[in-house]
């Protein structure tokens, strides 16, 4: 499989697929939309985080992504049935 930095348009992907070369690389398997995103950390911050990776056994993005779900869950506990999130 090629492996550029220029993103393959749909067309691309269905011909590679036709001709049964492997493109599940294009996909995420759980068909759920995402998006990068980039945060700085202090580095104090970003030490106790690998710390607790390392403890639990996870990649630091598994454990980040880990920790916003579980405190959004929290927060939309506490808030009345018809609020929501902001996008």
């Amino acid at each position: 499989m090629r492996n550029s930095s220029k993103p393959t348009d749909i067309e691309e992907i269905a011909d590679r697929a036709e001709r049964g070369e492997d493109v599940s690389a294009h996909f995420t398997g759980d068909h759920t939309a995402k998006q990068r995103v980039n945060v700085d950390l202090p580095l104090a911050l970003l030490r106790q985080i690998d710390a607790e990776c390392r403890r639990v056994g996870v990649t630091r993005q598994a454990w980040i992504k880990l920790a916003l779900d579980e405190r959004l869950r929290q927060i939309l506990a506490t808030q009345p049935a018809h609020s929501t999130v902001a996008s």
